[in-house]
């Protein structure tokens, strides 16, 4: 593939009947459009907006759900040259506002004029501005046209397409999730997308030809729109969901064979199921722990390359046709495997999925290298690493074992700092932030991030989200910072799911339980301020792709956090106290 377009004109030649793309419609059931019908309304949107003033070089942003509209304003955009900047509605407004000015944005298309209501003067800087929805606002300032306007042929205007980019030509503008401070921007050309691509592609099993994949991440996160165009490159139908929290809703009449995801919705899920299989009474329940546990030691003796047992492999077939089958009904029939990234996966959710049989990939990338840096695949994987490298990076370790990476798929610099690139790399090498090592078998394992390593006032050095992953294996966690850089002890900072809390004492008890039970003593935190409130992207403490923005949330809970500690100062406690100190703020 040399380029996106150039793959998407060849599949709709290819198969120009077979669906590809499947929205839900309002009736409750699935519509799909073919490659071909796909192709030839890239080209009118394209010949519109081109009508409408866009031009090569033109930085577009698509604020929309995930939907048909979403990739034929991402194709379209891209055949006319411009380069496509993807953004998420319920990111705040102030950040939204600052990558419009940053990138000096020429036009928008937005799913309803309230976007622009976020937007506020900043919008009129934009001179277009299309909106799915039939506008109401009627601003002067602004140039604002509907949906149906910018996709009508125009007389004057042959609906063809235009003579399409080559592979120098830049495409997009990807925006950093911004977890240490604001997003940058990171410009990609159409030969890296084609790049990823091919990378993507070249690492994971063939995908069969009637594969089907879901949208259903944002689509301003670059693994989600990368897999969208490895399923144009392969054929595959791609079923668009709109709304996040309803892919599981949907997920079992979709019937995927490839599923991506982050660490948090695997830990949700398996949070789910683990409750519901410990409220089945007696014998039910029993026998959905015993399944598990054949599950997983079946998993565990595939994995050594030697045959189960005979008895074993008997309670397997009997586990599996009383539980397990089940359980991977819950994502589908066809499920071949799942891939996890943007975030480090807590390896008890990997071996639980795997006691049923649904085998999670963990992958690992960052914004600034648009290939994936490593990944698991089915024929070789191995939990608690991140994979083997891709063969078109170049990966090494710093002496003080941080991850450098050198390749066609890095960045040039960050998008208006062209001096950026020197300050952030090595002989050439990007310094990713992450500590790694690599084992005897050349998979790569990340020990930590530069960012999320703090020194408390003793001066000891502690990485903070392997504490948080055992704080979220409680079921009534649902999000976890731990806080200490520089203080005398670590505060954990939990928020609750309202529908499984116990009452403080209960609280107390399991948290100490826990901690102690996990942590080494300097990693265990001595109090918890626990919050009613769930922690969101509109709230600003969650990136689209719901990482946690650790320097927003500290600023966000500044007094409350420094009440906690000046209360630990006062009680003179600085490890877990057999009276754990928590506090509870609605």
């Amino acid at each position: 593939m040399n380029t996106v377009l150039e793959c998407l004109r060849d599949q709709a030649l290819r198969e120009p009947n077979k669906t590809a793309i499947f929205s839900r419609i309002p009736a409750g059931t699935w519509e799909g459009i073919t490659w071909k019908e796909f192709w030839d309304r890239v080209i009118t949107l394209s010949t519109g907006l081109t009508a409408h003033g866009l031009r090569p070089g033109d930085r577009l942003a698509i604020i929309l759900s995930n939907g048909l509209e979403w990739e034929l304003t991402h194709f379209a955009s891209l055949a006319c040259g411009a380069i496509v900047i993807g953004l998420d509605a319920h990111d705040t407004a102030q950040r939204l506002e600052n990558v419009l000015a940053h990138a000096d944005v020429n036009a928008l298309v937005i799913g309803s004029d309230a976007i622009l209501a976020k937007l506020g003067p900043r919008a009129e800087s934009v001179k277009l501005v299309v909106c799915l929805s039939k506008p109401q606002i009627v601003n002067g300032n602004v140039r604002l046209l509907s949906w149906e306007q910018i996709n009508s042929p125009l007389d004057n205007a042959a609906v063809t397409p235009l003579s399409l980019p080559e592979k120098k030509d830049p495409a997009t503008i990807i925006y950093t999730s911004g977890t240490t401070g604001e997003p940058k921007g990171i410009l990609y050309s159409h030969g890296q997308l084609a790049l990823a691509c091919n990378a993507i592609l070249a690492t994971l099993p063939p995908a069969r030809s009637d594969a089907r994949f879901v949208c259903w991440l944002p689509l301003s996160n670059l693994f989600q729109r990368v897999m969208n165009l490895c399923a144009v490159a392969t054929g595959a139908s791609l079923y668009m969901v709109a709304d996040p929290l309803k892919v599981l809703d949907f997920v079992q009449e979709i019937e995927p064979d490839v599923f991506i995801g982050v660490p948090r919705f695997y830990e949700k899920l398996a949070s789910g199921i683990k409750t519901k299989l410990a409220a089945e009474k007696g014998l039910n329940r029993h026998i959905a722990h015993w399944a598990l546990s054949i599950g997983q030691r079946y998993a565990a003796a595939r994995k050594t390359n030697i045959q189960p047992a005979p008895f074993l492999r008997l309670q397997y077939v009997l586990a599996n046709q009383l539980v397990l089958r089940r359980l991977r009904g819950l994502l589908g029939n066809r499920l071949q495997y799942l891939i996890s990234g943007s975030a480090a996966i807590p390896v008890w959710i990997l071996e639980f999925f795997e006691s049923f049989g649904c085998l999670v990939l963990e992958a690992y990338g960052l914004s600034e290298n648009i290939l994936p840096i490593a990944m698991n695949t089915p024929g070789e994987y191995r939990f608690g690493t991140v994979g083997k490298v891709i063969a078109e990076n170049n990966v090494k370790l710093d002496e003080d074992g941080e991850v450098l990476v050198k390749g066609p798929g890095l960045f040039s610099g960050y998008f208006g700092d062209p001096e950026s690139f020197e300050q952030a790399t090595k002989d050439g090498y990007y310094r990713t932030g992450d500590f790694g090592s690599f084992d005897e078998q050349g998979f790569l394992r990340l020990t930590g991030r530069k960012s999320e390593i703090i020194k408390t006032s003793a001066g000891r050095r502690i990485a903070l989200p392997a504490i948080e992953s055992v704080l979220r294996e409680l079921p009534w966690v649902d999000h976890a910072v731990v806080i200490g850089a520089g203080r005398k002890c670590l505060a954990a900072l939990l928020t609750y799911d309202r529908k499984t809390i116990h009452d403080a004492s209960e609280i107390r008890s399991e948290l100490v339980s826990k901690i102690s039970a996990k942590l080494s003593r300097h990693e265990q935190p001595a109090a918890a301020l626990i919050l009613a409130r769930a922690f969101s992207v509109d709230g600003g403490e969650l990136t689209p792709n719901l990482k946690l923005r650790r320097a927003e949330i500290e600023r966000k809970y500044a007094d409350l956090i420094d009440n906690l500690f000046r209360s630990l100062d006062k009680a003179g406690q600085d490890t877990v106290p057999a009276e754990f100190l928590l506090e509870m703020y609605e």
